[in-house]
């Protein structure tokens, strides 16, 4: 009796396990067949969208770089050349400075004086000193190009004491909020690391192109180096941390950032042979491949633009040749030439056969 109960149970458990395998192997089945959802690639390419392109122009290079974001763009014809987790919240580090500089740009007080206070000093990685006196243009190219932390800080107290008694934080947002950058916050003037100090990679593009269309910001950006004085005579020289100049021709900017949460980021501009692209780098690692993998980037790019530049000169120069006509014959297909006059009564068949419009939809 017992035996037999311990077959039954042993049966029906085996039962009860094979209907539940053919369950599961008919829900697979049924997800196979609805298809499962498509993920984007990690990786953007004009060339994807449009077959000018090398069809390789997503390639292995491409692949290995370690950036965790990029965005790069022909800001003269708005083409998206490549992204990646172009909207992946990051922090940007000195990447910062940029909207500093700008609403500094801005304002209307590059002619006043700022004294460098004793927060802005003591701010890390900052090479002020208390009590010096700047005049506010000469300022930014401090803030720009070594990236020292102090002196964006005291451009930010000058800024706000001037302009937005609720704080430069506020004003930053403001603008963010005009330029559309929908996932930027700020919180500091510098870029110092901030869990509510965070942007994305299309953002900075946002702000890296409006940036760019001010001449104050853009000549101050394009300087490898610049000697300034403070307004006691003290002379000083600063240095761009953007390695770009120097080592890739055409480079006009525009800022670096590094910190340890951030990794190695970089904005920049390149002009080359009447072709212009922006970039923005981010989260690199180590730091220093920043610069490496910002020229795998701008050689990818500005190949695809040299591509689109043949084609399209082809496809203008087709465009002309047909609103001219072909030859003899006229955009409508009719002959151009003059009918011969012929006297009354003399008509010449073979002539007029010779005349005659020929039959273009007739095919051999």
């Amino acid at each position: 009796m017992y035996q037999q109960r311990v077959m039954k149970f042993i049966k029906n458990t085996y039962l009860n396990s094979l209907i539940l395998c053919l369950l599961l192997a008919f829900c697979q089945l049924q997800t196979f067949a609805a298809g499962s959802p498509k993920k984007s690639p990690a990786i953007y390419s004009a060339a994807l969208d449009n077959p000018a392109f090398p069809k390789d122009t997503v390639d292995a290079q491409l692949l290995k770089l370690s950036a965790k974001a990029w965005f790069m763009v022909d800001p003269i014809s708005g083409t998206l050349l490549s992204s990646k987790n172009p909207d992946m919240k990051m922090y940007p580090a000195s990447m910062t400075k940029m909207m500093t500089c700008i609403l500094a740009c801005e304002s209307g007080l590059l002619n006043e004086t700022v004294t460098i206070s004793a927060a802005a000093a003591s701010t890390s990685y900052g090479y002020v000193k208390r009590g010096e006196r700047y005049k506010l243009h000469d300022l930014l190219y401090r803030v720009m190009l070594p990236s020292d932390n102090g002196a964006a800080h005291a451009v930010g107290e000058f800024l706000s004491s001037r302009l937005d008694t609720l704080g430069f934080s506020h004003m930053m947002n403001q603008k963010a909020k005009e330029l559309k950058m929908n996932h930027t916050h700020f919180v500091n003037a510098h870029g110092l690391p901030d869990d509510n100090h965070y942007t994305t990679a299309r953002d900075m593009m946002r702000l890296l192109e409006y940036c760019m269309e001010n001449p104050i910001f853009a000549e101050i950006v394009s300087n490898p180096t610049r000697d300034i004085k403070t307004l006691d005579g003290k002379p000083i020289h600063l240095k761009n941390t953007n390695k770009l100049f120097g080592r890739y021709d055409g480079c006009i900017g525009v800022k670096t950032g590094t910190t340890r949460a951030a990794g190695g980021c970089l904005a920049s501009a390149v002009v080359r042979n009447g072709m212009r692209i922006y970039l923005v780098i981010m989260k690199c690692e180590p730091a220093r491949e920043r610069t490496d993998e910002s020229i795998v980037l701008y050689n990818k790019g500005f190949e695809m633009l040299r591509t689109l530049k043949i084609v399209n000169k082809k496809n203008n120069k087709d465009k002309k040749q047909a609103s001219k006509g072909n030859g003899n014959f006229g955009k409508d297909g009719r002959d151009k030439r003059p009918v011969p006059k012929l006297r009354q009564g003399s008509i010449n068949h073979e002539e007029m056969m010779k005349r005659q419009v020929p039959n273009r939809n007739k095919h051999d």
